[in-house]
């Protein structure tokens, strides 16, 4: 779904147009005045802009530079009572996308804005982007990396929302990387854990004799993200006079360090990052308006877990491979009991809590291929049998969402699974049986040297060090 802005003040027409956008799927939001669709088209991201060129306060004409200068970016359709060869002439001059007469079929005015979104939806994936520690192909995750992608083109404050445990350290680095900033510094200020007393001279730094302790001059976390890219997590939990200095900073990239007399400089890319609801806090005045706004130039929001399950599959094996790599282990896969038990749970923690319940699950069961429900954290046991007992919420032996369980009900990949375990315990007693000898290991197997190489390697494991392992637990 895409959002569409409609400024015009024709209500009529307005209501119209609103309802062809519906129709086809979409959001339309509707504005009377040029002031009003600029300010919506700042705070908000949209898709694509109907602007009509007679309005109250001006001409539509004049705005459209101004949207394309935004960080979203809109496609323009320039809309006008009467045709205008001129006015067209200026409108395509200026980016816009199409330029029609109000008087065209409802028909007509749907191709317009249709073609205009197949258009940006091609111009959208073509623009590159890294994904460094972004897991997921599902269609929430595509449109946040999307999403990141615009925003690290421009040189806007970007917001990112989302429940603890979203990953929004991880897509903050994703727009620094994708920024022209990238080869600078990336200087994270974890606003929750830093004391407010310690918060003023960790970002601002302080002079030699500033205050007791303060032995030498040093920078603060602001000069350290000079020309690069400060990221303020939790930026909820700053109070007041903190946010007042903060703001004072973003209107003129000065500030002054604890115990010095001059102002310094920093030119600075500046991502925030909260799991509040910062509109809640301002109207309950715990958050500084206008820092709000300063902050929220392109605002990111990224889905809780359970609002893209259909990525779990993805983050599992991801997770897992980067686990037992850590730690030296060989892959490992979910029993099919275990995944319509992870699919049940709505995780709260989100996806960090997949990853500790993952660590948990590997350290719990070292040597074993297959990860079974016996090793879950022992809170995760009981909630699951407590809602099988209860009947509450999902329980494990109802069918998995789509995709869960898909791959054991295709031949050809539960063959291929069998075939892979099958092999691998060949291996194990294998090399148990040799003691890690390679000659009698080839022996007794009757596979040649290169063959068993292979096999092994395949399945992360070592002759010897795995024989060492089997003697050193007898």
């Amino acid at each position: 779904m895409r959002r569409i802005l409609i400024v015009d003040d024709d209500r009529v027409f307005s209501l119209v147009l609103s309802d062809i956008v519906s129709e086809a799927g979409h959001e339309a939001v509707c504005a009377g005045t040029l002031a009003e669709g600029l300010d919506l088209a700042r705070s908000q991201d949209f898709d694509l802009v109907f602007l009509d060129v007679r309005l109250p306060d001006g001409n539509g004409l004049d705005l459209l530079p101004r949207l394309k200068t935004l960080s979203s970016c809109p496609e323009v359709i320039i809309m006008t009572g009467a045709g205008d060869p001129d006015g067209a002439e200026l409108a395509i001059s200026n980016g816009a996308w199409d330029y029609v007469e109000k008087a065209a079929t409802s028909q007509g005015l749907k191709f317009s804005f249709l073609r205009a979104l197949q258009y940006r939806e091609k111009k959208l994936a073509a623009m590159p982007a890294k994904r460094p520690g972004i897991v997921g192909s599902s269609r929430a995750i595509r449109q946040c990396v999307e999403h990141m992608a615009r925003a690290a083109k421009s040189a806007a404050n970007v917001l990112i929302l989302g429940e603890t445990g979203t990953g929004k350290e991880i897509f903050a680095k994703a727009v620094h990387e994708n920024s022209s900033r990238a080869g600078r510094r990336f200087v994270v200020v974890d606003c929750a854990a830093l004391q407010e007393t310690l918060l003023g001279s960790e970002l601002f730094g302080h002079a030699k004799g500033a205050f007791t302790g303060a032995v030498s001059d040093r920078d603060g976390l602001i000069q350290r993200a000079d020309h690069g890219t400060l990221f303020l997590d939790e930026v909820s939990e700053m109070s007041l006079d903190m946010q007042k200095s903060f703001l004072r900073l973003l209107e003129n990239r000065k500030y002054r360090p604890l115990g010095e007399v001059k102002e310094v400089e920093s030119d600075f890319r500046l991502v925030c990052a909260s799991n509040r609801d910062l509109k809640a806090m301002v109207r309950q005045g715990d958050f500084r308006e206008d820092l709000f706004y300063r902050i929220r130039t392109f605002t990111l929001e990224l889905p809780a877990l359970r609002e893209h399950m259909e990525d779990l599959p993805e983050l599992v094996e991801h997770h897992l491979a980067a686990i037992t790599s850590k730690s030296g282990l060989p892959a490992k896969v979910l029993s099919p009991e275990l995944e319509k038990l992870l699919y049940a749970y709505d995780w709260p923690g989100n996806v960090r809590e997949l990853v500790n319940v993952l660590e948990v699950l590997v350290a719990s069961a070292p040597t074993d291929d297959v990860l079974l429900p016996i090793y879950l954290p022992r809170e995760l046991r009981v909630h699951f049998f407590r809602s099988r007992v209860s009947g509450g919420g999902k329980a494990a032996d109802q069918p998995a969402p789509a995709g869960a369980g898909a791959a054991c009900l295709n031949w050809a990949e539960f063959r291929k699974k069998g075939v892979k375990a099958l092999e691998r315990r060949f291996l194990e007693d294998l090399i148990r049986a040799s003691n890690g000898e390679l000659k009698k290991a080839m022996d007794l197997s009757g596979l040649s040297q290169a063959r068993i190489y292979g096999m092994l390697k395949s399945h992360g494991l070592n002759l010897r060090e795995r024989a060492k392992r089997a003697r050193d637990m007898n």
